[in-house]
């Protein structure tokens, strides 16, 4: 495969992977548990990783950033 068409089909699917992560994000955010289910349905089980594990690491910097501020 033409290596400049290989660099835009990587580009678009780390594009696509962050605008899911992105969309999940704002679904939790609101508080709107159906379109978060359906969004994370969505999703292959490469981008549920992704996820589960920004969502592990962002509630572990907020715990920190919350408990730096209560010391």
């Amino acid at each position: 495969m033409d290596q400049a068409l290989t660099g835009v089909l990587k580009a678009i699917g780390t594009a696509s992977r962050t605008l899911a992560l992105q969309n999940a994000t704002s679904m939790a955010w609101r508080g709107d548990r159906q379109r978060l289910a359906a969004c994370l349905e969505a999703m292959t089980p490469g981008q549920l990783v992704e996820v589960a594990a920004a969502a592990r690491l962002l509630g572990a910097e907020a715990d920190q950033a919350l408990a730096r501020r209560h010391s």
